[in-house]
């Protein structure tokens, strides 16, 4: 009997193990649609459940390569495997993924129906890196982004989706199916990044499973199903897993990459580019130092300190969870604002802020602490996402971790300005009234079909800066604004101040 990992290890290896009967159940679905494999890899294996079923589902299978690093489990796959009666030839090998050269199999193909079967790690790039992990994919930026994208996370990779790639590129010269389970958010960037450096691959398909039930666990995640082509496909179908069922697609459409294609028609026209410039909030990486709560007469921070500063230093602070669909939000924190500008010297601060400068250093050792790139070789006690936009009294913002896509107005309180934390965006207005001109276009039906139709509600982020930054405010305004509104929005000399 196999050995269970340990919590870390199975967080390091990404260990989500498919039970019989899922694997069951996804063969069974292959094999209706007319797949008929003679070859099976199975580049993850864990314990054999998906080799087993497909040696019980699929008659015609001939040669089965499959790999597994953990030594425990690789026997209890070969014991699965070895009890099947059929003529069929195993090739298993006990090795690392990232570092078996699949070049030495791919001669043994010969033109034979492959298909591509398991359940890769559910783990990413940078959890493996904070784990120490040797069993990590090689050093390089996978997605080659460049600059801040890289640095902030975008640089950071599920590895399910880096084996898919090279599984895809394996075979893509075959008459080839691949079927994984993915989370959802793998896929996505797997049909993004195909459009990106076309693979001959089409007939995408994401059936939807129940994760917390297949699997026990809290993530959005799907079967996700491709087969070789003549062309490149663009588009995927989401389905049901359990009724078969066709709920939408998503994928590329003229260009666009988008959620749900039926609704993106509808708006489309809409897709363009914003006059106004979305940014992300504060981000300080030190909430329980930079956050403050009042308890009516003094300011309170996360643990517990009573909190003695000069008060032009704090600000009223909206969070994601504060931004609700009634148009307001609801101020229930404070931030500390050590700068008004990301280049801003903070040691000014001894002498304009005493007491908020020896504040920050009895807790520099928190502050100093901070793990991010971002804070490194900037002024001491910095923040990120900070600027003039930072201090604009009327701001229209938008949560980025919820489904949805509602905007609320943020207005002064006590002569300040309203800021917004890094998990939300906004654009900020020098006057209140085309504050709330511009509340009503991007509330309006349209904006908010545009919306649901490029962003994915089950994303971790839903909303991004690349989304708000595709609406046409403009146009919108023209099918629903006055002439006086419009006016009023676009031909304030002031609104530039925050652009």
């Amino acid at each position: 009997m196999c050995k269970k990992m340990t919590d870390v290890k199975r967080k390091e290896f990404g260990d989500w193990q498919t039970n019989e009967s899922l694997a069951l159940s996804v063969c069974r679905l292959l094999k209706s649609q007319g797949i008929r494999p003679k070859i099976l890899i199975e580049p993850t294996c864990g314990v054999g459940n998906f080799v087993a079923a497909a040696l019980q589902v699929f008659d015609d299978i001939e040669d089965v390569f499959a790999l597994e690093i953990n030594s425990d489990y690789f026997e209890a796959m070969r014991q699965k495997a070895f009890a099947h009666t059929g003529n069929v030839k195993f090739h298993f090998f006990n090795q690392d993924f990232f570092r078996f050269d699949f070049a030495e199999i791919a001669p043994l193909f010969n033109g034979r129906e492959i298909l591509v079967l398991g359940n890769p790690p559910w783990v990413t790039s940078s959890m493996l890196s904070g784990l120490n992990s040797t069993n990590v994919p090689p050093k390089n930026n996978f997605k080659k982004q460049r600059g801040i994208d890289a640095i902030t996370g975008k640089g950071n990779f599920d590895v399910a989706e880096f084996i898919c790639f090279e599984m895809l590129r394996l075979v893509q010269n075959q008459h080839a199916h691949l079927a994984l389970l993915l989370k959802t958010s793998v896929i996505r960037n797997i049909l993004c990044h195909q459009h990106r450096e076309p693979l001959k691959f089409d007939n995408f398909r994401q059936y939807n499973i129940d994760a917390d039930k297949e699997f026990s666990a809290a993530v959005s995640a799907a079967l996700f199903e491709c087969s070789t082509s003549p062309n490149s496909g663009e588009t995927c179908a989401i389905y049901d897993f359990y009724t078969q069922k066709k709920l939408s697609d998503f994928g590329w459409l003229d260009g666009a990459f988008v959620a749900d294609v039926d609704l993106y028609r509808s708006c489309q026209q809409f897709d363009a580019v914003s006059p106004f410039v979305w940014r992300s909030g504060i981000k300080h990486d030190c909430s329980k130092v930079m956050e403050l709560t009042f308890d009516g007469t003094n300011y309170i921070n996360g643990f517990g300190e009573v909190v003695d500063v000069e008060n032009e230093r704090i600000f009223p602070l909206v969070k994601s969870s504060d931004i609700k669909g009634s148009g307001t939000g609801v101020v229930k924190n404070y931030v500390i604002v050590t700068q008004k500008k990301a280049s801003e010297n903070t040691r000014q601060l001894s002498e304009s802020c005493p007491k908020l400068y020896q504040y920050l250093l009895r807790h520099a050792g928190l502050l100093d602490g901070r793990k991010s790139i971002i804070y490194r070789n900037r002024p001491r006690f910095c923040l990120f996402g900070i600027g003039e936009y930072s201090f604009a009294p009327y701001k229209i913002a938008i949560s980025s971790l919820y489904k949805h896509t509602q905007c609320a107005m943020l207005q002064p309180i006590d002569g300040k300005a309203v800021m917004v934390d890094d998990t939300c965006y906004a654009v900020g207005f020098t006057n209140e009234e085309s504050a709330k001109i511009m509340l009503k276009v991007m509330n309006d039906d349209i904006t908010q079909r545009l919306l649901k139709s490029i962003t994915f509600g089950e994303a971790k982020r839903v909303i991004n800066k690349e989304a708000l930054m595709r609406i046409d405010v403009k146009k919108i305004a023209e099918n629903i604004l006055s002439a006086s509104e419009m006016k009023i929005l676009f031909c304030n000399s002031e609104q530039t101040l925050f652009d």
